[in-house]
């Protein structure tokens, strides 16, 4: 229904260009020479029949006549009754009868374009037919084909208005309608042409590792549209005979008042440039830079948009990225984990030992932790209670997978404290009351000073002291403990 009212309306816009200017044509010379001819006596049109049979003669021997039809003209108008050579409005009646049915044709092109691409498509690249398609995916599909159908409809009316033999002064005011028409659904064409291969290249990288092309991609259709604008507008400057050169000429007159104006833009060009050769992050990743933390959704000719975890949209000039610190937190090898875990100060050495040592062994059974480096000791005895630092790095390759693994890492090491019956402290105050009856008579004993029997008591817990190659040795990281069968690797989180 639309390629039809579109017929029409180039019908009506045909008309509406050729009735001014061919009614001037025929209100000129032509009436005045046929007001002459008739003034003229019966003698002296003798005489003008005879010039004009002479000029004929001529013409036959090698001048030829401007208004004189071609064999295609010739031909058609020979396919038609002598009655529907008369002229109403403007044309012939066979001429209008040919308009009419050249609009149709064009239309009928249309269609049986766009149908033929759909099939072939459907059958070579095997897509689903579109009634199996959401109903936004089948308008995409038939809005896809449609600027291929509007050029074959542009290609049949531009050949069809030559063979036709239209008046000159018509044709040449059709003709330019023509090729700007054909201009505009070449471009559009184009535009489609683009995002097929664009689409075409997405669908590979998706099964790429890299995301150096999903950052590519992008830039690269909006260059090939660009483009294709430019050849666009050079041949609306033929189809008006504008002097390119000159043009081209006139900009570069204006090249440094238009590089101070654009100074900004032409920055943020250049910056994208930069973030294409530095690659300081792609498509995907988790970004930090002036106070800015998100996601990268793309990367344009001018400028960088970033979701960020309040799922807003914040556009970055590309120039201001050229120039700033990005943390990319998306590349990281590892994501830390460093926590400090509270025991309670009635837990005895062996608990805390034990403990220890048990969460050591839950980080080497992780199927997600870093198994050459990680940190769990007794480390500080903080105002309520008895601090474990736990350090050590999750292999992941998103955030929501670090954040299940560290959910199944606190779960293990809940689970742990409660099967060695240390529990986890949090701020309190205790106050206790009690009556002091025995205290500690350092004159009982065989040194005669406190300090010296701590000594004697902390040599004997340390041991004897290790100097040189007796101290120990190098941290070693083993691998999981030989357990039995029956062990549990730890709750999944």
């Amino acid at each position: 229904m639309r390629s039809t009212l579109s017929g029409f309306a180039f019908v009506f816009i045909f008309v509406s260009l050729i009735s001014v200017p061919a009614t001037i044509a025929q209100q000129g010379p032509i009436n005045d020479l046929l007001v002459t001819q008739a003034d003229i006596p019966t003698e002296q049109t003798e005489v003008v029949l005879s010039d004009e049979a002479s000029e004929n003669e001529a013409g036959e021997e090698g001048t030829s006549d401007p208004n004189q039809l071609s064999a295609s003209a010739e031909w058609v108008r020979a396919v038609f009754p002598i009655w529907l050579h008369d002229t109403h409005f403007l044309l012939a009646d066979y001429q209008w009868i040919c308009c009419f049915f050249l609009v149709l044709l064009g239309v009928f092109a249309d269609v049986c374009i766009r149908s033929a691409l759909r099939w072939t498509c459907r059958v070579v690249f095997k897509q689903r037919p579109p009634e199996e398609l959401p109903e936004a995916e089948q308008q995409e599909r038939k809005r896809l084909w449609k600027p291929i159908g509007l050029l074959a409809q542009a290609g049949v009316w531009y050949w069809g208005t030559s063979l036709i033999g239209l008046p000159e002064a018509i044709l040449v005011i059709l003709l330019v309608g023509l090729k700007f028409y054909t201009v505009v659904a070449a471009v559009w064409t184009s535009f489609r042409f683009v995002d097929i291969v664009t689409r075409f290249l997405q669908r590979k990288a998706l099964g790429t590792d890299t995301k150096f092309d999903d950052l590519l991609i992008p830039l690269f259709r909006k260059g090939l549209k660009i483009f294709a604008v430019c050849v666009g507008m050079i041949l609306f400057a033929d189809i008006f005979s504008l002097d390119v050169t000159a043009l081209v000429g006139g900009l570069g007159i204006g090249t440094a008042a238009l590089a101070f104006a654009s100074q900004d833009m032409l920055s943020n060009v250049f910056g994208s440039v930069t973030v294409l050769a530095d690659r300081p992050f792609e498509i995907g990743d988790w970004i930090v830079t002036d106070g800015v933390e998100g996601t990268v959704e793309s990367v344009g000719m001018r400028s960088t948009r970033v979701r960020t975890f309040y799922n807003s949209v914040l556009t970055l000039p590309n120039s201001r990225l050229t120039t700033a610190v990005v943390d990319n937190m998306g590349r990281r090898r590892f994501r830390r984990v460093r926590m400090t875990i509270g025991l309670q100060y009635d837990s005895t050495p062996d608990q805390i030992d034990a403990f220890c040592e048990g969460a050591r062994e839950l980080l080497r059974r992780h199927p997600y932790t870093r198994k050459d480096y990680y940190q769990v000791y007794f480390n500080d005895f903080s105002s309520s209670s008895l601090d474990v630092l736990l350090y050590a790095f999750f292999d992941c390759p998103d955030w929501s997978v670090e954040l299940r693994e560290r959910h199944r890492l606190l779960l293990d090491i809940m689970r742990l404290a409660s099967a060695i019956g240390v529990q986890f402290a949090f701020p309190t105050q205790t106050l206790h009351m009690f009556k002091e009856e025995n205290n500690i008579d350092y004159s009982s004993h065989e040194h005669e000073q406190p300090q010296d029997y701590g000594r004697q008591l902390a040599a004997d817990i340390a041991g004897p002291l290790l100097i040189g190659e007796d101290r120990p040795g190098p941290v070693v990281f083993p691998g999981a403990a030989e357990m039995g069968d029956g062990d549990d690797d730890g709750g999944e989180g």
